[in-house]
């Protein structure tokens, strides 16, 4: 169970960094045939949270071969992302059954779920990602764990800024 755990929240990480990388190039373009405007801009979104992820990893993996009980360190950090995943799995819940209602609605539908949906979940992602950090190390004394979670909601939350800023400053 503790295996799942690290997969989960990297593929969630790499979702939203998709759609993260999709949210910075919207409003960006003219075109009319968007589709692969948007996939390019979602590949860019999703290779920059796996560079953040993979750095992350690997911080992650040297600290766990030094550590005196690499284990017990582990078990820390499972626990952390367990609590983690009690805060991100119901919102990402919510984000995927409307963005399921937005693919299968009619228009009018779709632009309904946009308005009570899609809009305000976009809105409190941030909140939501520093709120699980934060009940993931609640009761916790462990610096990994504080740091771990830290530096994975602001690499998840720096994801859209930085793509923006790279690639879709301008319109195109």
């Amino acid at each position: 169970m503790t295996v799942l755990v690290p997969l989960v929240l990297g593929a969630l990480a790499l979702v939203d960094t998709a759609l993260a990388g999709f949210r910075a190039a919207t409003g960006r373009n003219a075109r009319i045939r968007k589709r692969p405007y948007y996939l390019t801009a979602s590949r860019r979104g999703l290779a920059s949270g796996a560079a953040g992820l993979g750095f992350l990893a690997s911080l992650i993996v040297a600290t766990l071969a030094a550590s005196a009980d690499p284990g017990a360190r582990y078990a820390e950090l499972a626990k952390a992302g367990t609590r983690m995943l009690q805060v991100l799995t119901p919102f990402a819940a919510v984000v995927v059954a409307s963005l399921l209602a937005y693919w299968l609605l009619p228009m009018r539908g779709s632009t309904f779920v946009i308005l009570i949906g899609l809009g305000p979940l976009t809105l409190a992602r941030p909140a939501v990602v520093l709120a699980a950090a934060a009940w993931s190390v609640a009761p916790s004394d462990d610096w990994l764990a504080w740091t771990v979670a830290l530096a994975a909601a602001a690499g998840v939350l720096a994801v859209e800024p930085l793509v923006h800023r790279r690639w879709y400053r301008a319109p195109g």
